[in-house]
């Protein structure tokens, strides 16, 4: 059984965007030599998000005009009272800060158009993902 932990950075450029970072995750494998497994992919940042979705430029917006909706980043956000970000947490509650990827034959196993996506909601920022293997 072999177990690795790693991390990769992302910077973010702007207050609200996506980052595939799939090729960065994909390298990592490769340089690695993981094989078959199970992958956690963990952002330790309560105010950035991961998913696995669609890389399409329209996509991308609309999640996050969604997101923008759900939690009123001009809202009024009792925690905006010591730091203009509250709609930031509440959007990484409803994605989520992790993903299980199955690693089969030493690539991620996403469907057809499945990426990796690192969603930044408090930018811009260098963000971390950590990145831990078990398998073979």
């Amino acid at each position: 059984m072999k177990f690795l932990e790693d991390s990769i950075k992302v910077s973010t450029k702007s207050t609200f965007e996506i980052v595939d970072i799939t090729g960065q995750v994909e390298t990592w494998i490769e340089t690695n030599k993981l094989k078959n497994g199970i992958l956690l992919a963990y952002t330790p940042h309560t105010t950035a998000a991961l998913a696995l979705n669609e890389n399409e430029k329209g996509l991308k917006e609309d999640i996050i005009s969604f997101l923008k909706e759900l939690t009123k980043p001009e809202g009024n956000w009792k925690h905006n009272l010591i730091d203009v970000n509250a709609h930031a947490h509440l959007a990484n509650i409803i994605v989520g800060n992790d993903r299980i990827i199955p690693i089969v034959k030493g690539r991620p196993a996403l469907g057809t158009w499945q990426r990796i996506l690192l969603i930044e909601l408090d930018g811009p920022r260098e963000r971390t993902v950590k990145l831990i293997y078990i398998g073979e």
